[in-house]
């Protein structure tokens, strides 16, 4: 039997139970919902297909240009009113999602959804490779991510958070199977988002497997050439500059919203002296020192790097809450089969997801930072228990 009188028949109950309210919800929102600029419809599709409209079109060059941006996403939305969203990321990752223009925005926006969703169940199942508690409780796992709120509203909403999970997976994947070409690999894919994938490379290099190095640096030239079509060879600089006006002009409207120690820094500093911009370079410094301290100690046993995926969203520049997923998906590999706090500790994450994902924008305070220290918290308690046995590969 299960803890708490959680047998296996009650736990297939509670899954079906989740996945009916998730479907009734969908169908409750498309009959009485308010449809206008919601994730479901629009999201933060907008950006992606603005920029993928302009590499489609031949207009790379102006991929980081504010005014094409928001020309393009208020004539496909007009309900934008003259706003719109900016997007941030390197120009190969544009040149990937450029065949998203050649399609209607809301049938790109349902292709964007669908490959996400992929994603999200391609992760599960590298997770079912190299955890326990995924390959007996798969069908409980599937379900109760996908009712997640951060997660299920950045799969529908066409936020990132599912292909970062699918690539921190592929990186644990190859950990575990002692594959470096697949762990370097996948490190340099995740540098579609430099805050992870830059963060992620010190655990790499701390490993000093050649493997891993050489096939991550082959990964970054292969990225770089990728980019050089949309922006010419002088493209990380173009890259860096907008990210930084994105990331100023993110904190000032997203602080609230973030997981990372920079974001809690700005948020702090901003609520009690209105100066946010103050902390940001203490607490950048602070986060690069945690980073190298964390990179050594979880080099020292292949174990711990389940730690790593955690440590990178604390550590980076600008996190929002959806990527708190990525945290808890490590946290589920971690966990034993028939351990007695499992599915408590479960229910609460699940729990306050949804009641901080409903309050966020209340209280304007950054609920989702407890929430990812607390399971960083509970994956280092599990890293201090023996191994738990995994299933074959």
């Amino acid at each position: 039997m299960l803890p708490f009188s959680m047998t296996q028949d009650r736990l297939q109950r509670l899954t079906l139970a989740l996945l009916l309210g998730l479907v009734i919800g969908y169908l409750l929102f498309l009959v009485a919902g308010k449809h206008e600029g919601s994730a479901l419809l629009r999201g933060d599709f907008p950006a992606f297909h603005a920029a993928a409209e302009l590499v489609w079109t031949g207009q790379g060059a102006e991929l980081y240009d504010l005014g094409h941006q928001r020309a393009i996403q208020n004539r496909h939305w007009p309900d934008f009113a003259g706003s719109y969203y900016i997007f941030p990321y390197p120009p190969f990752f544009a040149l990937l999602l450029a065949p998203l223009a050649a399609l209607p925005p809301l049938a790109g926006k349902a292709l964007a959804s669908l490959l996400l969703f992929a994603a999200f169940l391609g992760s599960l199942l590298l997770a079912r490779r190299v955890s326990a508690f995924v390959s007996r409780y798969f069908l409980f796992t599937f379900v109760y991510l996908l009712t997640f709120a951060p997660l299920q509203i950045a799969i529908v909403g066409v936020q990132n958070t599912a292909l970062s999970l699918f690539l921190f997976g592929l990186v644990l994947w190859g950990v575990h199977t002692e594959h470096p070409w697949r762990t370097g690999i996948s490190v340099a894919l995740l540098c579609y988002k430099p805050q992870f994938g830059a963060l992620l490379a010190p655990f790499l290099l701390a490993r000093r497997q050649r493997g891993e190095v050489l096939a991550w640096g082959l990964g970054l030239l292969a990225l770089y050439l990728l980019g050089v079509p949309v922006l010419g060879w002088t493209w990380p600089l173009a890259w860096f500059l907008a990210a930084h006006q994105f990331g100023e002009v993110n904190f000032t409207i997203n602080a609230h919203n973030m997981i990372s120690l920079a974001g809690l820094s700005y948020w702090l500093f901003e609520a009690s002296l209105g100066a946010g911009a103050l902390a940001l370079p203490w607490a950048y410094l602070g986060s690069a020192v945690l980073l190298l301290l964390a990179a050594w100690y979880l080099s020292r046993d292949a174990r711990r790097l389940v730690l790593a995926p955690a440590l990178v969203l604390l550590c980076s520049p600008q996190t929002l809450f959806y990527d708190v997923a990525i945290a808890l998906l490590a946290l589920l590999l971690q966990l034993r089969p028939g351990e007695r706090w499992n599915f408590l500790v479960l229910a609460v994450i699940w729990l306050y997801g949804a009641v901080a994902l409903v309050l966020r924008d209340q209280v304007a305070f950054p609920l989702f930072s407890p929430l990812l220290l607390a399971i960083i918290a509970l994956q280092w308690r599990l890293l201090r228990a023996p191994s738990p046995p995994h299933p074959q590969r």
